[in-house]
């Protein structure tokens, strides 16, 4: 048998881990010891989910599945390289207990719970299989924050106890036993990180943080050295003073934030002090933190911004974002009644709209001077959706009628820089500088005003993805200075200089959307859907944050634009609950082991109400010089999303090739160092650590997106720079399903259970054990069965897959379809599966509602995915399967597998990793990023 024969064969029995650290050793030891105190653990393997005997048919190439020409290409980890750091470490696991301060230990009941901490289960290397079983580890269990420690996938549904520390929904750490020095971090070739989505959507009954009111004092307590707020960390003892977790540093409290202690060591108040007892909260804040200190914040203010030029109206997106501003101003009317809007409309002039409460009929006015932008009038520009409904929707009518009758006045030219500056100044006049939200839609290239671009193709002369053009440089830098965020739905397929007229999106936080190939009746739906739920997810502005870590660890750069990926403190103009931020740690001193490291994020804003908040986000990690128990506590997700993040900010010239075998290259070194210093299993086989087991499919399938394809003949097309923009606006679910899509089948036989919800609440979606194999579809052409039938998640779009081949009583239960109707003619009304009170009906809505949870969305659309009948089969069915072999030879998944495994191995034999051993290194500072 040949070698790579050999290595394929390895690949089909991949292990979960090494089989030392599973085999039966000392269990867990009990002992009282500090909150998320040193996880030292080696327990015995839990038994995977059972598996069906069901066996998938392989498809044949003329059931139109043929594998379409993918023109993916990867790329490079650019700038600093990949840092190893040096150090001293010791080899033997050491069982630490926090330090104590003073003669209190804990300022809440959880400084010393004694409970064990929970170690991570193993599970499947298989990703559509590994999110079933980590579901259903939660099913009957919540996930405890003083207790467990790594937090499940993305794509879980799950409900916290926050116990002092926060819900991991809203911060994690990418390790949880953090190495106790930068050689240790090193050695494992895996960066030291934080993922933050601030305000994530909740599970459990979606439980607001709570708000804790201004002291007498008017200030939150703080300590007086790092600044950090108080939470429950902070050790408070019987002389009247306060240790902070953070600087270690002890003062004493003002009287105004003082209590009596009790016997037990806690405050006599601490039942009362919610800021102490749990893990995030909202500090209300003087106005000394206002944005602009002589003005009191403001609720928030939105400009509308319609393209109506010639193309817009002939494929009638103009009309759908119409539409779109009427249902986004009705929301803002119910549920953000604070707030105030606007209306502005451009071709190659800019209509103002006046919208006053008293007037009788709409009133407009047209600017067509470009060059020097003014507002025509003051009073009316802005008003109360709840107060002038009546004179909105009638200057929405007025504004479609324009659209569908006045044909002989519409014209080509857009005046897009030009209505971005008018709306900087509507919202720097009213609102004094305060910022606020522009919502606007493109359908082509800007041809007049200021901000104008030649009419040009994508001709691949420019190697980069960086934004050149001065003017929407210096626009993007204004809307930041000014707290201004920018969406941007374009809606168009023709080259619009996407990198250039997106940047503003890009440097203000603000969300890009891109439908090519507009069609009303097909896409109008989703516009709207699009843009009401953009508006429902806000939930403040003026937004500065800020990361704060324990002695010897601090932030090499926040993976921000605003902050222009330094350690600069980001400015986020307008915030939403899909906010996320990554954020790079770095060493300053080596840190004693088995102690607490504690973080917390303190977010500055202003809700949509004007009130003027700090949300602090807390969390903790162990310090460990054990090289296996770091391994096991790691969180595959902020370590994913830190290394694709590092990826995009360092571009470069854009040699995708070399970014791909960087990646790789990455890989495999953090899988020889596991192997080489964790695993002392037989060199024949390919191991996986358990914490990242689904790691290289991730990134594999990163390496095959839309942004990594080959640029010989294009750089900087619309759907390159959409996918690209698209990673700054991701939460880690959308991140998860976007880069690796969920596949359903409802062809195979399903158990009553399966595909229900678990709970009262219909949060969990359960699946029968003996299910999951018929369930887990790899994404990958192979796996699709010819007359089968799957709803695809990739994120934003639902695609609903089936043949002329599948069960038309399947469709008709389904669908409400009648069994003689062709496959071309189905269409679903609405872009929405239709109610049919049938079992299979039931599940399939399940599964919808389960990932508009996960994903934070209200509504998704659904698309239908038939080959031989839907022009987009083809490109669609090329982004989906990305387990396959790519045109541009991107390796299929197993076999990358098996050549990253013979890599390993070569390394192995030549020694070449990093040995965790004493070294003279022990001081060495980080200099670089962390790869």
């Amino acid at each position: 048998m040949s070698q790579q024969n050999i290595l394929a064969a390895s690949v089909s029995a991949l292990s979960l881990d090494d089989p030392a650290v599973h085999s039966g050793g000392a269990s867990s030891k009990k002992s009282r010891r500090p909150h998320r105190a040193y996880h030292n653990f080696s327990s015995g393997t839990v038994p995977t989910m059972g598996n069906s005997p069901y066996t998938t048919p392989q498809l044949n190439q003329q059931d139109g599945f043929q594998q379409p020409p993918q023109a993916f290409t990867p790329r490079q980890f650019g700038g600093a390289g990949f840092n190893n750091g040096s150090g001293s470490v010791m080899s033997t696991p050491v069982m630490g207990s926090q330090e104590q301060f003073g003669a209190s230990e804990a300022s809440s009941p959880y400084g010393q719970s004694g409970l064990d901490i929970t170690i991570p289960q193993p599970t499947s290397h298989i990703v559509p299989t590994q999110r079933f079983e980590d579901q259903a580890q939660y099913l009957q269990r919540s996930f405890e924050t003083c207790r467990d420690s790594v937090p499940p996938l993305p794509t879980t549904q799950f409900y916290c106890v926050d116990q002092g520390s926060c819900d991991p929904h809203l911060m994690s750490l990418s390790m949880y036993n953090i190495p106790e020095s930068e050689h240790l971090r090193g050695a494992t070739k895996l960066p030291l990180g934080v993922t933050i989505q601030p305000f994530a959507s909740l599970t459990l009954n979606d439980a607001e943080v709570p708000t804790i009111p201004l002291p007498m004092d008017g200030t939150p307590l703080r300590c007086r050295r790092c600044r950090a707020y108080a939470n429950p960390k902070f050790q408070f003892t019987y002389d009247s003073s306060v240790i902070c977790n953070i600087c270690k540093v002890k003062m004493q409290v003002p009287a105004e934030h003082s209590a009596p202690m009790g016997p037990n060591g806690q405050r006599s108040d601490l039942n009362e002090k919610l800021e102490l007892l749990q893990g995030t909260v909202d500090f209300l804040v003087p106005s000394v933190y206002n944005a602009i200190q002589e003005k009191e914040p403001l609720p928030l203010h939105y400009v509308f911004l319609i393209d109506v030029s010639l193309l817009a109206n002939e494929n009638g997106s103009s009309l759908a974002m119409v539409e779109g501003v009427r249902s986004c101003i009705e929301y803002i009317a119910d549920f953000q009644p604070n707030c105030e809007v606007a209306l502005i409309v451009y071709d190659n002039k800019l209509r103002f709209f006046n919208l006053r409460p008293e007037l009788d009929n709409a009133q407009e006015y047209i600017v067509s001077e470009l060059d020097d932008v003014f507002l025509p009038f003051y009073t009316g520009l802005f008003v109360k959706p709840g107060n002038s409904m009546r004179i909105i929707n009638d200057t929405l009518i007025k504004i479609s009628d324009y659209i569908s009758t006045d044909k002989y006045s519409h014209v080509p030219q857009v005046c897009y820089g030009s209505a971005l500056q008018a709306a900087k100044l509507a919202l720097d006049t009213v609102t004094g500088g305060q910022g606020g939200k522009i919502i606007c839609s493109l359908n082509s290239l800007p041809t007049i005003g200021n901000g104008n671009l030649s009419l040009k193709r994508d001709n691949a002369h420019i190697a980069h993805v960086k934004c050149e053009n001065g003017f929407y440089k210096k626009l993007a830098t204004e809307f930041l200075k000014s707290y201004i965020s920018l969406d941007l739905y374009v809606t168009n397929a023709g080259f619009i200089d996407m990198v250039t007229v997106g940047h503003p999106v890009e440097m203000t936080s603000g969300i890009l959307k891109y439908y090519p190939h507009f069609q009303q009746e097909v896409d109008a739906f989703t516009l709207v859907n699009d843009m009401v739920t953009n508006v429902s997810n806000i939930v403040g502005y003026q937004a500065l944050l800020k990361v704060r870590c324990s002695t010897g660890l601090s932030v090499e750069q926040y993976y921000c634009d605003s902050s222009e990926n330094t350690d600069h403190d980001p400015i986020i103009p307008v915030l939403t609950r899909d906010s996320t931020l990554d954020v790079l740690l770095k060493y300053d001193n080596k840190i004693k082991a088995g102690t607490d490291v504690h973080f917390q994020t303190a977010l500055l804003y202003t809700d949509i109400d004007g009130v003027r908040k700090v949300r602090t986000i807390n969390t903790s990690g162990a310090v460990s010089n054990n090289i296996r128990e770091i391994f096991k506590f790691i969180n595959q997700n902020p370590v994913m999303r830190i290394m694709i993040k590092d990826v995009i900010k360092t571009l470069g010239d854009c040699d995708f090739a070399k970014i791909r075998r960087l990646i790789d290259g990455k890989m495999v070194e953090i899988l020889t160092q596991y192997r080489g210093l964790v695993s002392s299993n037989s060199s024949t086989q390919l191991i996986l650590p358990d914490s990242i087991k689904t790691l290289p499919a991730y990134m594999l399938a990163f390496e095959k997106s839309e942004l990594m394809k080959p640029n010989a003949q294009s750089t900087r097309g619309n759907e390159r720079i959409y996918d690209l923009l698209r990673y700054d606006s991701l939460n880690s679910a959308q991140l998860c399903y976007k880069l690796y899509p969920q596949i359903i089948p409802f062809h195979v036989l399903l158990e009553e259970t399966d595909l229900t919800f678990y709970d009262a609440n219909d949060k969990l979606l359960q699946t029968n054990p003996d299910s999951v194999k018929n369930l887990s579809v790899r994404s990958s052409h192979s796996n699709f069965v010819n007359g089968g039938c799957y709803l695809i998640f990739q994120g934003d779009i639902i695609y609903l897959w089936f043949n002329e081949n599948t069960n038309r009583i399947l469709l008709q239960d389904l669908l409400s379809v009648e069994e003689s109707l062709p496959i071309n003619q189905i269409s679903l009304f609405s872009g929405s599966l239709p109610e049919t009170g049938t079992e299979i009906n039931q599940k399939a809505s399940n599964v919808i509602k389960n990932w508009q949870q996960t994903v934070n969305k209200s509504t998704l659309p659904v698309v239908l995915l038939r080959p031989n009948v839907d022009q987009y089969y083809s490109n669609v069915m090329s982004q989906l399967l990305c387990e396959d072999k790519t045109v541009n030879r991107i390796e299929s998944y197993d076999n990358y597998l098996v050549i990253m495994h013979k890599k390993i191995q070569d390394k192995l034999q030549k020694d070449d990793f990093i040995k965790v051993s004493p070294a003279a290194h022990e001081n060495i500072h980080q200099k670089f990023v962390q790869f």
